[in-house]
């Protein structure tokens, strides 16, 4: 979905693993009404869905958040957000995001900043 609340059109079975609901329980749902909990980082997740609304100039987005599976435990993931445009148009008619589980024992310095 193009417009908030960004409700999740399809997973894959990496993102069932990664998150451990069933495609059934997140299709039509939020990313924030699944994942979201106490050392969720709001202010940063905010930012990432406020560069999301303005769709007419959006490519990509990404940002670090901790998130919670189904189960309660959490997880530290670097996630990317890239718009879809239709070819002829240059219309945005997709936003894909991919998730990568970042290891809680590496310094991750780097994402610091992303």
């Amino acid at each position: 979905e193009i417009q908030p609340p960004f409700k999740i059109v399809d997973v894959n079975k990496a993102w069932v693993d990664l998150c451990g609901f069933s495609r059934e329980q997140a299709v039509g749902a939020t990313i924030k009404t699944l994942l979201h909990g106490p050392e969720t980082n709001l202010e940063v997740a905010q930012s990432l869905v406020s560069r999301l609304v303005d769709v007419d100039t959006f490519d990509e987005s990404e940002a670090v958040v901790v998130n919670y599976r189904s189960d309660g435990k959490k997880f530290r993931n670097h996630v990317r957000v890239g718009a879809l445009r239709d070819e002829k148009s240059g219309n945005v008619t997709h936003l894909v995001g991919v998730f990568c589980k970042l290891r809680d024992d590496l310094n991750d310095e780097f994402y610091a900043n992303v």
